[in-house]
């Protein structure tokens, strides 16, 4: 499936609330809103745990083997020969010295500024001003970053390094005198794990965590209610109609749950699935409101 069955999204959500809508319509009002109240309580809970919980276990579990993969295939000259190509690939005919650059990067007290001094001579003439000069710096520094994490790691993960450098542009500052050392970059290893990607990651643990607690959460009270909830024989009307209304809210609990799994999807195929990535979830009408929830957490 590809973008034009962007539809399919909202059918899904109408489809889960009209079910909700029926289940909770035959439960009557006071059943459908304990049972919601309840789902709604799982699904609290569920965010709440999972949240506080993630970033620990990245911390715990793997920080140290995304570090260990990108200290294994760093090098001492990976990061200016990144940078080198890039800036040659820029179009401005730059022939950029190695030798310039690791210097630079490895004892320069400003970066930014001496580079966007370099690069404004390199032909003796300037390419941008130095604004722009600054933004084209700025921009090397994400590609760059992006693709040594993607050598070894998921796009998603490189992807969220890339942005997290665009935000941060001064962190470089500390990073490259770690990831041009020539004895060991172990530590520059470290930093990126830590700074650039363990936001993917801990959003990955997030939403997994999020539908395990949620799905054992739901079960528990489904059975609970279940067993201690008496069996009407005959509900009136409006109680019909209030379980049904009811069941609208019931219905964008599931949702939620139903864009987590999709989000998860999304990552894990690093947004290149046919059907699973977020360009087609854009399209859809009610569906894309409850992933970009899902996202924002």
């Amino acid at each position: 499936m590809g973008i034009q069955f962007w539809w399919f999204y909202d059918v899904i959500a109408v489809a889960i609330i009209l079910i909700c809508i029926f289940l909770s319509s035959r439960k009557g009002t006071m059943k459908a809103a304990i049972t919601t109240v309840g789902y709604g309580l799982a699904l609290a809970l569920a965010l709440g745990i999972s949240g506080s919980t993630a970033s620990d276990l990245y911390q715990n579990t793997l920080k140290s083997s995304c570090s260990n993969k990108i200290d294994r295939s760093l090098r001492a000259d990976t990061f200016v020969n990144k940078y080198t190509s890039y800036l040659e690939s820029l179009g401005y005919s730059l022939r950029v010295n190695p030798e310039k650059l690791t210097d630079i990067f490895s004892n320069s007290k400003n970066i930014d500024a001496d580079l966007v001094k370099y690069i404004n001579n390199i032909n003796g003439r300037r390419i941008a001003e130095d604004n722009e000069a600054l933004s084209i710096v700025h921009e090397g520094y994400a590609v760059v970053i992006r693709d040594i994490v993607a050598k070894d790691l998921s796009k998603y993960a490189a992807e969220t390094a890339a942005k997290q450098v665009r935000s941060d542009t001064g962190s470089i500052q500390e990073l490259a005198p770690l990831i041009t050392d020539r004895e060991d970059r172990t530590p520059a290893a470290r930093l990126i794990a830590e700074k650039y990607i363990a936001p993917a990651y801990v959003t990955m643990i997030k939403l997994i965590g999020f539908l395990i607690l949620f799905t054992v959460a739901a079960i528990m009270i489904y059975l609970i209610l279940n067993q201690y909830m008496s069996k009407d024989g005959h509900i009136e009307v409006g109680d019909h109609i209030g379980g049904g209304i009811i069941g609208i809210i019931k219905g964008g609990l599931f949702i939620t749950v139903a864009a987590a799994l999709v989000r998860i999807w999304a990552i894990m195929g690093s947004d290149e699935m046919l059907f699973f990535n977020n360009s087609v979830v854009d399209r859809s009408i009610i569906f894309k409101y409850f992933y970009n929830f899902v996202s924002s957490l």
